[in-house]
């Protein structure tokens, strides 16, 4: 599949904002946060988050073909995960912001902790439907597995890591044994996740064959005698890619190192109180380089069954 600048926008940065308000809601439900740097916390931290997911959701409109109709998507929340992920993310701000407002007026109680529990609830549900999306398509593979839901969860959660490392680093001085400590364990499961999935979308056997699609029995090999175009058409250009195949053996390396291993190995620094300010900002920095190259590989890598007609692997 052809990856589009703004859905790359918008998994990217809305895993970061979601992921950070996922921590916060977890330091609130479990009254882990400094009680005299309490409301500072909180406002950073939902600020960021908020500004992320916001430029992630304006940035999902401009793959729209026709943003006059967007208010439909919210429509289909019965049937459609596009549909829930727009009610999800939606509903997700007054909850956000009744958290912020409760933790600052009242720092530590019982409804701080019931609404950061609320907070945590709607951000990772916000992200399971974003990735239920690709997920439930079966025509592609490489989407349609057990990897793609939890992969994106805790991708988000990777990254909310770090980035709450980075707050408690900038208002505290350092980002605590919570914060170091969550981010590092993320990182790892994070780059054990990723080579998991890699391993299963490079052994997985194809969805279907050219010979089975006309008909023909198992052990027979087909294969067109003339290209259906002369050119390429939408199909190619979106569900046809094969840019990724020429690259995968130079870019899944560098996710690996810059976004997973970096990040980890950064962590481990700060929570040892190494530059903590210099290491939990540079971990932050790998992180969405790598997630963002990680992003470009989901989608360039995965193959729609409909590029069988024209011949190309699956």
């Amino acid at each position: 599949m052809r990856p589009d600048a703004s859905i790359l926008l918008l998994t990217t940065s809305t895993g970061f904002g979601y992921g950070l308000l996922a921590w916060l809601g977890v330091e609130a439900a479990l009254g882990v946060m400094p009680a005299g740097r309490m409301r500072t916390l909180v406002a950073a931290g939902l600020a960021v988050s908020l500004v992320l997911v916001s430029i992630g959701l304006a940035a999902s409109a401009f793959h729209l073909g026709r943003k006059e109709r967007a208010w439909r998507a919210f429509s289909q929340w019965r049937s459609s995960w596009l549909s829930r992920e727009g009610v999800a993310s939606v509903l997700t701000y007054p909850v956000a912001i009744a958290f912020g407002i409760i933790a600052w007026r009242h720092g530590e109680g019982v409804w701080t902790r019931v609404l950061g529990v609320a907070a945590l609830g709607a951000s990772l549900g916000t992200v399971y439907c974003t990735a239920m999306i690709y997920a439930s398509l079966k025509p592609i593979r490489q989407w349609h597995n057990a990897h793609t839901a939890p992969d994106y969860l805790l991708y988000a959660l990777f990254s909310g890591a770090l980035l709450l490392a980075v707050i408690h680093t900038v208002v505290l001085g350092a980002p605590g044994a919570l914060a170091s400590a969550a981010a590092a364990a993320a990182a790892a499961l994070a780059l054990v996740a990723k080579r998991a999935y890699w391993r299963h979308i490079d052994s997985q056997k194809p969805l279907a064959t050219l010979a089975a699609a006309i008909g023909l029995p198992k052990g027979n090999e087909a294969r067109p005698l003339d290209a259906p175009h002369f050119t390429e058409n939408f199909i190619l250009r979106e569900m046809g890619f094969v840019i990724a195949r020429r690259h995968t053996a130079k870019l899944r390396p560098l996710v690996i190192a810059i976004g997973f291993a970096s990040p980890l190995v950064l962590s481990v620094l700060a929570g040892l109180a190494v530059a903590p300010m210099t290491t939990t900002m540079l971990a932050l920095v790998c992180a969405a380089l790598g997630l963002l190259t990680e992003r470009w590989l989901f989608f360039a890598e995965a193959t729609h069954v409909s590029a069988l007609y024209y011949g190309r692997p699956i």
